[in-house]
């Protein structure tokens, strides 16, 4: 593989861990705005990179992990910045005093006399993909997910001939420790996305379930 993109690499993963520890400064009041000029670079790098076709697996499979932890992070850091902003404007109006306008409680949903069954780990997204929970994950919803990445790969025209399932069992698996470590989640899912024509498996961090459900 050329210098250049082993470079690329190694910088996108500097910028990353770089990017992560600005967003914890902001969230813990050292920063007074987040660090939006950097999360726009890092877009443009890691869009750059990945128009880049590499030829080793272990390249790929490295730029897959740090595109997998990116969003995870990304997800992240926007849930608790809109958490942030929540708020903030509910202090705000806290003290404008009595005549300001009043608000309302967040409405809930009535909670069924009888509870919910329990959710499948493998779901479908609303574009058609299927994604799968690694969380207690069986041998037959990864089967299913190694099927799902080889039929992806063979319609963007690409030779799965050497593609192995214990291979791709490995790589998933290292792929969610990263993620896990980068996130603190302990839910994840993957799916399996063709992005300008390159098929990728990426990484995501699910919501945990309300207390009583499964």
């Amino acid at each position: 593989m050329p210098v250049s993109i082993e470079r690329d690499l190694d910088l996108l993963e500097k910028n990353l861990t770089v990017l992560k520890v600005d967003y914890e400064r902001f969230f813990a009041g050292g920063l007074k705005t987040p660090p939006a000029a950097s999360r726009r670079r890092l877009d443009e790098h890691l869009r750059r990179v990945g128009n880049v076709e590499l030829d080793r697996a272990a390249e790929r499979f490295r730029l897959q992990t740090l595109e997998s932890r990116y969003t995870a992070m990304k997800e992240l850091w926007d849930k608790r910045l809109a958490a942030k902003e929540e708020g903030r404007s509910l202090l705000r109006v806290s003290r404008t005093g009595p005549a300001s306008v009043p608000v309302s409680p967040p409405a809930t949903a009535a909670v069924p006399s009888t509870p919910p069954p329990a959710r499948r780990s493998k779901t479908v997204s609303s574009d058609g993909e299927g994604s799968t929970s690694v969380k207690a994950i069986g041998r037959g919803d990864m089967k299913s997910l190694f099927d799902r990445f080889c039929a992806a790969r063979t319609a963007a025209g690409e030779d799965v001939s050497k593609l192995r399932y214990e291979r791709f069992e490995d790589l998933v698996k290292k792929q969610a420790a990263e993620i896990r470590k980068a996130t603190g989640a302990t839910r994840l899912a993957f799916e399996v996305q063709n992005r300008d024509g390159k098929v990728r498996l990426v990484g995501r961090p699910l919501s945990a379930p309300a207390k009583g459900n499964p």
